[in-house]
């Protein structure tokens, strides 16, 4: 819009002509196939090829490491579904073997729904942080509100303590299948050393990601408070160009 003397004159852009698929690139499956229209949702994400996607950034790297986690939780679900079809179903909970079979056979299916849990969680959001990475221009400010999102935040660290906790349970659910194993044999004097070292790793398991847990979050508190002297300083600048008169000069 502009003035021309006492007339005011709004020009209005060009309508953005509609871009059409070349003809080349026309094929008779361009259309949705019958059955296939009545599942849900069946349209995708804009694809822009934006060069900053090719870059690094930190919600990548952070990513990487929960790849890792959900690639040993997968391995642990597995081994863990196969751990509950190998245990003997046939039990008398009256005898203090029997007791100690149903406490594994428990043991191994709170692994299995503690691992379960961290696969799903951790792929849905790989996949959803990646999807919103390549979104477009502001696709690195719209995932990173997705992965800050305090419900997000939640289930992520819950499958992720679920994964570390489910460990040491494990070597417990193995413990009580080694006892029941050496008890149909009527060896059980010969089980008791083997007990006693799996019990002992997983109190040094638990001890392990204890410590480890702990010094990552004293680390993080110390980076928290050598930083904050920096950040005061600029905010301290930033308010001081902002109350001067001429406001910033370059």
């Amino acid at each position: 819009a502009f003035l021309v003397g006492d007339t005011h004159i709004v020009q209005h852009a060009p309508p953005i002509p509609k871009m059409h698929k070349p003809a080349m690139m026309c094929s008779e499956h361009d259309a949705l196939s019958g059955p296939l229209a009545a599942l849900p949702r069946s349209e995708s994400m804009d694809v822009n090829n934006d060069p900053r996607f090719f870059s690094n950034n930190v919600i990548a790297k952070r990513l990487a490491a929960f790849q890792t986690i959900c690639v040993v939780a997968s391995l642990m679900v597995g081994l863990s579904v196969k751990q509950m079809f190998l245990l003997e179903k046939s039990i008398d909970i009256t005898t203090a073997t029997g007791v100690v079979q149903y406490t594994g056979f428990c043991l191994m299916c709170i692994v299995f729904l503690l691992d379960l849990t961290t696969v799903i969680v951790l792929i849905q959001q790989l996949f959803m942080t990646f999807r919103l990475l390549t979104v477009g221009p502001t696709g690195f400010e719209i995932a990173k509100s997705y992965y800050l999102n305090p419900n997000i935040v939640t289930m992520r660290h819950m499958a992720v303590k679920g994964f570390f906790f489910s460990l040491p349970l494990f070597i417990v659910s193995s413990v009580c299948m080694v006892w029941t194993t050496f008890s149909a044999s009527g060896s059980q004097m010969l089980a008791i050393p083997v007990m006693v070292v799996f019990v002992l790793m997983a109190f040094l398991l638990w001890f392990i990601n204890a410590k480890h847990a702990s010094i990552f979050k004293e680390r993080y508190s110390l980076a928290k408070i050598h930083e904050e002297p920096l950040i005061n300083h600029v905010a301290s600048f930033s308010s001081r160009s902002r109350g001067s008169f001429f406001g910033l000069d370059v």
